[in-house]
């Protein structure tokens, strides 16, 4: 961490600070979280105190972001891996096919699958996935487009090198090339697209639930927000609302740090 940029290294210090927190406070210890709070409850629900449902929520929305992001980041990096080994005319087919998943939004897209989803599950045809599932497979749907096609770059980059040509010449096979070669020198930048898709899952998931598609349980920020304007009309409500868009700006800013300083990292070294 010492050779980090300072950017990613404040990224990288606020999320894992985050991290920290919502599971000491939400998760292992919520009882004295919820006798100590200093914010008081929730007006609109009066048996919940704002401290737990924030960092509650802040939790969950972590969770998702991760889960989501890995999972998204691994299908575009294989999608990619598959691309450059079928190499020529399919690659292209691959490519076309990826930039018409990237062109749909994003949002609009997880909103109707969100409403696919729970109408299936209430029809007892949910497979099993709770809402915490169902968010995340539909980020991962929607959010595999845009790790492939950065992924498909830097490999078509790296095939480039002159430590690729030589394992070719002595007779390396694609997928060996793919495993041995490009992958060690692959790998940051695979944390740097895991960190992109970070702040992305983070924010379509809080925009989906602020406006009541998702039924997220537990609490995610963006559910609890929505819920909880109307705390506003109270005297004194902004202490209900504004801890969890403070926490959920923090999520993303460091998120969004950490991933620009690590991709930009590569270019400034080149």
């Amino acid at each position: 961490m010492s050779g980090m940029p300072p950017r990613a290294r404040f990224g990288f210090v606020l999320l894992v600070g985050l991290g920290v927190l919502s599971l000491v406070a939400g998760r292992l210890f919520p009882d004295w979280l919820a006798n100590t709070c200093p914010l008081g409850v929730d007006p609109t629900r009066p048996d919940r105190t704002v401290c737990e449902l924030a960092f509650g929520g802040l939790w969950v929305s972590l969770a998702v972001g991760l889960v989501a992001g890995a999972l998204s980041t691994l299908i575009g990096l294989a999608v990619a891996a598959v691309a450059r080994l079928l190499g020529g005319a399919l690659e292209q087919v691959v490519l076309r096919g990826v930039d018409a998943v990237f062109a749909l939004p994003d949002v609009l897209v997880v909103m109707v699958l969100q409403l696919a989803g729970q109408s299936l599950s209430d029809a007892g045809l949910g497979g099993g996935l709770g809402p915490f599932g169902l968010m995340v497979a539909s980020l991962a749907l929607v959010g595999w487009a845009g790790p492939a096609r950065m992924f498909r770059n830097r490999l078509a980059t790296l095939e480039g090198q002159e430590f690729v040509a030589a394992a070719r010449a002595l007779g390396g096979g694609g997928a060996h090339v793919l495993r041995v070669h490009l992958w060690p020198a692959l790998r940051p930048f695979a944390l740097a697209v895991f960190l992109s898709r970070l702040p992305t899952a983070i924010l379509t998931e809080s925009t989906v639930s602020f406006f009541g598609i998702a039924r997220m349980e537990p609490m995610s920020l963006g559910r609890y927000l929505g819920t909880s304007y109307a705390a506003l009309i109270y005297e004194g409500g902004s202490r209900v609302v504004l801890p969890a868009w403070a926490l959920l700006v923090l999520l993303v800013l460091g998120a969004s740090l950490a991933s620009q300083a690590l991709s930009a990292g590569p270019r400034k070294a080149a």
